[in-house]
């Protein structure tokens, strides 16, 4: 039985929100992960299911402080602090496959949420007030690369009664703009530990900083890997990794998912178990996925042997954190992202990834209502073209299935692929 078949079996009916709250459902959930191990291509997403699982559990069970976080924040102060992280943004994500979505949405437009607001806060915010999530005992948020978060997670703060706190990210990375960023990311950790009742433990902060850094090396390990010819891991398979970049980094499980990633990419290269039987074309894709089932991988990768290679939501960015200096260093990371700033900052960093991994075509999905990852495209593709590469904006909707339109997405991929047989 597929998770999200067992879930909703086991949510329906108005008693449904009650479930997520009693133990029992995350034993279950547990067991029946477990018992499917062989079924996973991937021992990798195997371990990171089980994780999750906890994750979940923790929050829902309030087995300790629970803190809503935006997927930008840098979750190793919550890791290093002992609280239990939860994103609504990936909650959202997930709640598109345990069929609660249109409830969600409903229920969103009936307490007026724009509908040309972003679909993930849109979800996450119906979810939120029709009982699905779990409540936070405080909400952090960061300013940079979505102008939706700090509105939607403040929303939520209120709605909760719960402290709010934002770090403001400003769009410069001199010294300055670090040492400003470093001085609110120590306010908010202290601030949060006083709020929750959460003692001061140096060493657990630390030991957060170090796991931090050791999922980056594991993941830099995985990204060598993938830069392979040919592709050992298709894009769909890779997708699903992409939760511990945006909730995972500072804990222990990130680290050993990727450690195990790696090890099982080594060894399909060794046996050359090729992602695909005949790799045609190597693909970059940006932004997200859609959330729901659609044939977009099935086309690209399995019809027409054009592999995903790689995400640019698996972009390592930033430098090795320096435990002895966690606030600093932690700056440094949120302002590295290649997304903060002038457009430039983007297109260097993504023509970056088209040599590394030896790109063919490169796909934007335009999820709606992402404007950050939507504006300045026009710029991206001039720079694309200047060097022969391919380019498709696909537009869509990640978690909102109602604005898929399977016809006119065939379409588009087709006359892209024929495109990079032209090459």
């Amino acid at each position: 039985m597929d998770i999200y078949q067992f879930i909703r079996s086991h949510l329906a009916g108005p008693l449904r929100q009650r479930a997520f709250k009693s133990p029992w459902t995350y034993r279950l959930l547990k067991q029946l992960v477990a018992a499917q191990k062989n079924r996973y291509s991937w021992q990798a997403a195997h371990l990171m299911l089980l994780n999750t699982i906890d994750q979940v559990a923790a929050a829902y069970l309030q087995q300790g402080p629970v803190v809503w976080h935006n997927v930008f924040f840098p979750t190793e102060i919550l890791y290093g602090l002992g609280l239990v992280p939860f994103a609504p943004e990936a909650a959202a994500a997930v709640a598109v496959g345990m069929g609660v979505a249109e409830e969600a949405f409903r229920v969103a437009e009936g307490e007026w949420v724009s509908g040309e607001s972003c679909s993930f806060h849109r979800l996450a915010y119906g979810c939120d007030r029709a009982g699905y999530l779990p409540p936070p005992g405080a909400v952090v948020c960061s300013s940079h690369l979505c102008d939706a978060a700090p509105q939607s997670l403040a929303a939520a703060a209120g709605y909760h009664h719960v402290p709010f706190y934002l770090l403001d990210v400003p769009h410069r990375q001199d010294a300055a703009a670090i040492n400003y960023v470093a001085r609110q990311l120590k306010s908010i950790t202290f601030s949060l530990a006083e709020a929750l009742g959460v003692p001061w433990d140096q060493e657990r902060f630390q030991e957060a900083v170090i796991a931090s850094n050791t999922a980056r090396e594991h993941l830099l390990a995985v990204n060598r890997l993938r830069r392979q010819r040919p592709a050992y891991i298709r894009g769909d398979e890779a997708h699903g990794f992409i939760y511990l970049m945006l909730a995972g980094f500072g804990s222990e499980a990130a680290a050993a998912v990727y450690r195990q990633l790696a090890a099982e990419l080594e060894q399909r290269w060794r046996e050359q178990r090729r992602a695909v039987p005949e790799e045609r074309a190597r693909l970059l894709w940006l932004h997200l996925r859609p959330y729901y089932p659609t044939e977009i991988f099935n086309l690209l990768e399995q019809e027409a042997g054009a592999v995903v290679v790689f995400e640019e939501m698996h972009h390592v960015y930033w430098e090795p954190l320096d435990p002895a200096r966690p606030f600093y260093s932690l700056a440094g990371k949120v302002l590295s992202h290649h997304g903060l700033g002038c457009m430039s900052r983007r297109i260097e960093a993504i023509l970056a990834m088209v040599d590394a991994y030896q790109v063919d075509g490169v796909i934007h999905f335009a999820h709606w209502g992402c404007r950050q990852s939507t504006a300045g495209l026009r710029m991206l593709q001039d720079a694309l073209r200047d060097r022969e590469i391919p380019f498709l904006n696909l537009e869509g909707d990640c978690v909102d299935k109602s604005k898929y339109a399977p016809g006119a997405i065939r379409t588009r991929l087709e006359g892209f692929l024929e495109m990079l047989r032209a090459v």
